[in-house]
């Protein structure tokens, strides 16, 4: 695997689109960008995107797979901290515990489980939502 499978599929995880990516963050042409990402898809095994009607979304291996992508950077000194969930120790890297929060669902008013005290998350499980992890921008889920 080469970083520059790496670097493309982060840029297309983050910006949602791989015409953005392609045009704003790598400045390559979009068909040169889709056939590393396709090459990166062959070599590991696993669909990471699947277009949608508005760009591009992460497959659950995806996520999976962008999070570690970035923790790669880290430890090749590129980046200096990452904010990530809990997860097993890795050799060369410290991990410092923040903040304990809580997770919390915003529903319309007129939910059917807005007047539930507590909402579990698989109670969530059929339901479309908002998630903030792609990056910074929210994107809908199925």
């Amino acid at each position: 695997m080469e970083l520059r499978h790496l670097r493309f599929f982060v840029a297309v995880a983050e910006e949602g689109s791989r015409t953005n990516a392609a045009e704003r963050r790598l400045h390559t042409a979009q068909p040169s960008l889709s056939r590393q990402i396709r090459d990166l898809e062959l070599e590991i095994g696993v669909k990471l995107l699947e277009r949608k009607a508005r760009g591009t979304a992460l497959t659950a291996a995806g996520q999976v797979f962008l999070d570690h992508a970035r923790l790669d950077a880290l430890m090749q000194g590129k980046i200096d901290v990452a904010l990530l969930r809990r997860e097993t120790q890795t050799a060369g890297l410290a991990f410092r515990f923040l903040t304990k929060e809580p997770l919390i669902a915003i529903l319309p008013a007129r939910h059917r489980l807005a007047r539930h005290r507590a909402v579990r998350p698989q109670d969530l499980a059929r339901e479309s939502f908002i998630s903030t992890a792609r990056g910074t921008r929210p994107s809908s889920e199925p």
